[in-house]
């Protein structure tokens, strides 16, 4: 995944262009953080492009000044973007990508061997400007990398023509347009989460098949197709701020769906756990919406005057996220393991006795309830499990580190049961370049019974297809969930 920003404005000032493009820029580093990039364009056609490695604001901060004009767009993820074209029959012009080219081989042989074409870089972003200048304008060449390109992308465009932006036909990785409530200037993001305080209002997102142009502070529409969707089902999921809008539903409320969902076969199965644990950061919302079904079916047993569950579970956050830490786009599996192990934390909580907690905040049922049974269990809540390395060598060896010594005296068994929001991943991710084949959990340990001694837990399970579509308010026909079934 990358994150995209685009601005265009009319005589609105450098200082309110520089603030918007630094902030909006910002408010996709969640959507990677190993190179970032800004480029804009001034009323005489000069283009200022830079890329560097690592994370936009500590690299952008100081250098904000040179960026001017009333067009620009950005880039954070994992390749040096934007891509700076400097002499081309159409003029300068800048790519920005997010996607992946499934069939990018055999069109850089094809550039190299018939056209003697050199790269400078591997990236897909360099096969889209080669792509485009094929065309007699920027539009046909669009038309030729729709074409031409196996695969799933977004992209962005500056020239002296404005911010051309478009999304493949199957419109899996989003793009949104915002206006400013009072100026002249318009935006497109990957995401809405910052707009609010950037003062911009959701306009709509750029659709399927569809190309558009920033220009002069406002936006319209230059081509659309008539495409079939096929939005990506675990954007919502894990991908996305919590902040974001995806498929027109906020996705913390997707996330607190999926729990919820859980919490409803939990129950129906008979299980009571005494604590609801989330995995930071993604997992938080889920966590939020199982407890809360708990909560629900306890005032819908109170009301029918037939209580049959034992407590409400207690929600609990042992562990927390070192923010500057991501352990899934882009690395290697020893880069990942050593991320996954750094990016968890232990509270400071460990050194309090929990039975004596819970029983100072008034949870003496649940206490009673460990001491009687000496056992203790636990749900954790977690938006996915893809190769399992978090789970199995982090999550739950700190987990039983924590209770195991907060109860060790009582000698309480610590069962873990895991929650998995969205359904098993059978399969690698041909569109995202975030998974590779032969490595998610379930190709390496296909019955849940030995994913459950490899992770190391006492239960796991995962929602649905069906909870998911539910849950996202769409047809199965219109998400990609090609990670999660087996054609």
């Amino acid at each position: 995944m990358a994150g995209l920003f685009g601005l265009s404005m009319g005589s609105c000032g450098n200082a309110f262009f520089r603030e918007k493009l630094f902030w909006g820029t910002s408010y996709n580093r969640h959507l990677g953080e190993m190179h970032c990039g800004l480029a804009s364009i001034d009323a005489s056609g000069i283009i200022v492009s830079e890329t560097m490695p690592g994370s936009f604001q500590t690299n952008f901060k100081s250098k904000m000044k040179k960026f001017n004009g009333s067009e620009a767009i950005s880039y954070c993820g994992s390749a040096e973007e934007p891509f700076h074209v400097k002499r081309s029959k159409f003029g300068p012009f800048v790519v920005c990508f997010n996607g992946n080219i499934i069939n990018r081989d055999q069109i850089v042989r094809e550039f190299e061997v018939d056209d003697g074409h050199l790269f400078e870089t591997w990236n897909d972003v360099e096969i889209i400007a080669k792509l485009l200048v094929k065309g007699s304008d920027f539009m046909q060449g669009i038309e030729k990398i729709r074409k031409r390109i196996e695969g799933a992308y977004s992209f962005l465009v500056l020239s002296q023509e404005g911010v051309i932006v478009t999304r493949c036909d199957a419109g899996r990785w989003p793009l949104v347009i915002g206006k400013h409530r009072k100026y002249s200037a318009v935006i497109v993001s990957s995401e809405c989460v910052g707009f609010y305080n950037l003062e911009f209002d959701i306009v709509r997102n750029v659709k399927p098949g569809e190309t558009i142009l920033l220009k002069n502070g406002d936006w319209n529409k230059v081509e659309s197709h008539k495409c079939k969707e096929k939005a990506c089902s675990f954007y919502g999921v894990y991908t996305s701020s919590p902040g974001a809008i995806v498929h027109g539903i906020p996705a913390a409320e997707i996330r607190e769906k999926l729990g919820a969902c859980f919490a409803k076969r939990d129950i129906a199965d008979g299980l009571n756990p005494h604590i609801i644990l989330p995995v930071p950061d993604s997992g938080r919302s889920h966590a939020i919406g199982y407890k809360q079904e708990f909560d629900n079916e306890v005032n819908r047993q109170i009301a029918s005057g037939k209580v049959t569950l034992k407590r409400v579970p207690y929600y609990h956050e042992d562990l927390i996220k070192y923010g500057f830490v991501r352990s899934f786009l882009g690395l290697t599996p020893k880069e990942r393991e050593e991320r996954a192990h750094y990016k968890i934390i232990i509270t400071g909580k460990t050194i309090v006795n929990f039975i004596d907690m819970l029983k100072k905040e008034n949870l003496s049922n649940i206490a009673n309830d460990i001491l009687e049974n000496q056992c203790i269990e636990i749900v954790i809540c977690e938006d996915s499990v893809v190769r399992g390395t978090q789970v199995r060598g982090n999550l739950v060896p700190k987990l039983r580190f924590i209770y195991e010594r907060r109860v060790s005296e009582k000698k309480i068994k610590v069962k873990i049961y895991v929650r998995a929001s969205y359904p098993e991943i059978l399969s690698y991710c041909p569109f995202g370049a975030t998974t590779k084949r032969g490595e998610v959990l379930t190709e390496l340990h296909p019955k849940i019974s030995e994913r459950i001694k490899y992770l190391g837990v006492d239960g796991l399970s995962y929602n649905t297809i069906e909870d998911l579509v539910r849950v996202l308010n769409t047809s199965r026909e219109n998400l990609c969930m090609s990670c999660a079934m087996i054609e």
